[in-house]
């Protein structure tokens, strides 16, 4: 498992001048992977855990990190979290998704997080968890595992 960070890290470098990031694009494409990973691999990705904001999931380490950038694009590394060294698995996801919705702006994104039945939806407005709760990985992999199925 990974640092958020880290993984932010190598999407932007990924990435590169063709095709800048933002901070809500970056903690959604970083969910992705982590998402993807349970889904298909039944694994995290991810140290941390990802809660349910309001504007979609959200590593808190790592929305402080980008927090100065607001919807700009984020022009350099996060000091201190070297890309991940992958393996065969890992890499197969995060460049499927960076393929798949790298292009997509942060609010695409979001709203892609905030399909009802979601493991976001689901969170946030369940009684028993709610707005800034942690979504359980329990719930991100039985969700994928399922949407990859149809797929």
């Amino acid at each position: 498992m990974y640092d958020a960070r880290s993984v932010a890290n190598d999407l932007l470098r990924r990435a590169g001048d063709k095709h800048p990031l933002d901070s809500p694009q970056l903690q959604k494409l970083v969910y992705f992977c982590h998402a993807w990973l349970l889904g298909l691999h039944r694994r995290p990705l991810l140290k941390q855990p990802v809660k349910a904001w309001r504007y979609g999931p959200v590593v808190p380490e790592l929305h402080r990190s980008l927090a100065r950038y607001g919807t700009d694009p984020v022009d350099e590394l996060i000091p201190g979290f070297p890309p991940p060294e992958y393996d065969d698995d890992e890499e197969s996801i995060v460049s499927q998704v960076l393929a798949k919705y790298g292009c997509l702006s942060g609010a695409r994104l979001t709203m892609l997080t905030h399909k009802p039945g979601s493991p976001w939806y689901w969170t946030y407005f369940s009684p028993d968890y709610g707005p800034t709760a942690v979504i359980p990985n329990s719930l991100i992999e039985q969700y994928h595992a399922k949407v990859a199925e149809v797929k």
